[in-house]
């Protein structure tokens, strides 16, 4: 729950981002993703590859 909000900080305005583990999660769904990079998060050792969360309409 702490990283999520650190990702969603993150975040600007309209945007929705994820980590890697949810992109994964959504496999095959019909999202699209585009790769932000990678950060520490604070209280975090390793980096989290982050994604932000694309929208179709229609």
């Amino acid at each position: 729950m702490i990283l999520a909000s650190r990702i969603a900080a993150k975040a600007e305005g309209g945007e929705i981002l994820v980590a890697d583990t949810v992109r994964g999660l959504c496999s095959g769904k019909g999202f699209l993703f585009a790769d932000r990079g990678e950060f520490v998060a604070k209280g975090f050792e390793d980096p989290v590859r982050v994604y932000e969360v694309r929208w179709r309409d229609g």
